[in-house]
């Protein structure tokens, strides 16, 4: 039997029935994203409409694949492992009227697609939504013992694509972010979630001298020290400038959950709890908050400040907080889980919410938070309009999943899932 922490055993039970209840639900929202015919996930679960959504992202199908791997193991779906074999024959373009769209140079993938055709909606060819599908084929190959098939179609998948286009400047560890007509663009400096990209091209293409420079140079836990660093108070945080700005805090969850040398390592857990106490160190500057409100993470603000933003610290329009980015430090922040239990108990209780006075309300609350917390704007929970976010975009979406998987089963399931680029892994 798979290990429980300590942490999840001396929950009080009205928490861990709140746990529970959230934890599943955090596979839910993926399965109820899922296409059925060819295994891709949507971008995002639609509060208001229908789902699955017809736009897929590549990112988000990876996240899929690590829920699958999570209902697996707490017994929720019988069917995972059929269900990521559908999914990988998908994205290496064996479901029959599915060619998901990928740069025919690189064999990277563009970000959206159609659900069932593949087709290209119009979007970019992306390094980093194709590592995070890569990633988790990884660790669906790591899981499924029992199905091979599932860890050959993943390794196949990584070997299809030509890492080193990442490369922007390998001694200084720019990372391209786009790949047009074989060649990348639009580059980026670290520190951010692009250390998975070095990392799996590390582990596809191991031999290369300029993708060892790239990752040894500077992603390596002996460089992370060397990082830049925005300064909250008396705490470093790290980023990917000089100027003092910090990045959101899901930028330090993905690499803590999906690269195995940060996922172990104990200089990236000081850096990854530095980051949760500056953000939440934040959200007490306003004095009508109380201290369980806080996570500045990216999501949609449709009808309220915007589109899609990505908040953090100083740069936050409406100050929308984000429950998945609370669950995404529990490793570090276990208390946190009594926030979003207050969260549930106080304002969301979204398994129990009735309003007779106004079905109308009622209706949209139960369809907002169907599927429990997320994006909320605290200054509009207690309003008689309040705001109701119209979607859930799954890769932001992963936190939830991740930490609380982490909470109750120990970082461990992500370490031995985890694919280390080492000298067995060379092809």
């Amino acid at each position: 039997m798979t290990q429980v922490t300590d942490f999840y055993m001396n929950l009080p039970e009205p928490v861990r029935a709140f746990f529970d209840r959230q934890y599943h639900d955090s596979y839910r929202l993926l399965d109820a994203s899922r296409h059925p015919r060819t295994g891709l996930y949507a971008d995002a679960y639609m509060t208001f409409g229908e789902n699955p959504d017809q736009m897929c992202s590549i990112a988000a199908t990876g996240v899929g694949l690590i829920g699958l791997t999570v209902a697996d193991m707490e017994g929720w779906d019988d069917n995972a492992s059929e269900k990521a074999v559908t999914t990988l024959k998908c994205v290496l373009g064996e479901v029959e009227g599915c060619q998901p769209t990928r740069d025919a140079e690189t064999g990277f993938f563009a970000h959206f697609v159609d659900m069932e055709t593949g087709e290209n909606l119009n979007s970019e060819i992306s390094t980093i939504d194709t590592s995070l599908l890569v990633a988790g084929a990884l660790f669906a190959g790591e899981h499924f013992k029992n199905d091979p098939e599932i860890k050959e179609m993943a390794q196949r998948l990584l070997n299809q694509i030509d890492w080193k286009v990442v490369i922007s400047d390998k001694d200084k560890g720019v990372i391209n972010m786009i790949v047009k007509d074989g060649r990348g663009t639009a580059s980026l400096a670290s520190f951010n979630e692009y250390a998975l990209v070095a990392h799996l091209a590390l582990l596809g293409q191991p031999d290369n001298e300029d993708i060892q420079a790239l990752w040894y140079g500077n992603f390596a836990e002996s460089k992370l020290d060397e990082f830049p660093k925005a300064r909250y108070r008396d705490i470093d945080v790290l980023t990917d400038n000089e100027n003092n700005a910090f990045l959101s805090s899901f930028v330090h969850q993905f690499p803590y959950y999906l690269v195995p040398e940060y996922a172990k390592s104990s200089v990236f857990r000081e850096h990854y709890m530095n980051a949760c106490q500056a953000d939440r160190l934040k959200w007490k500057e306003h004095e009508d908050v109380p201290s369980y409100v806080w996570g500045y993470g990216a999501g949609p603000n449709d009808g309220l400040h915007g589109g899609y933003h990505a908040d953090k610290v100083n740069n936050s329009p409406g100050d929308i907080a984000s429950a998945y980015i609370v669950a995404g430090f529990l490793p570090v922040y276990p208390a946190g889980i009594h926030d979003l239990y207050a969260l549930y108990r106080l304002h969301i209780p979204y398994d129990e919410y009735t309003n007779p006075t106004d079905k109308e309300d009622e209706s949209k609350f139960k369809a907002s938070y169907v599927y429990g917390l997320h994006r909320y704007s605290w200054w509009h929970l207690e309003q008689k309009d309040r705001w109701y976010p119209t979607k859930i975009t799954l890769i932001d979406w992963s936190s939830m999943l991740y930490g609380l998987t982490a909470f109750k089963r120990g970082m461990s399931f992500f370490t031995e899932r985890l694919v280390e680029a080492t000298e067995s892994t060379r092809t």
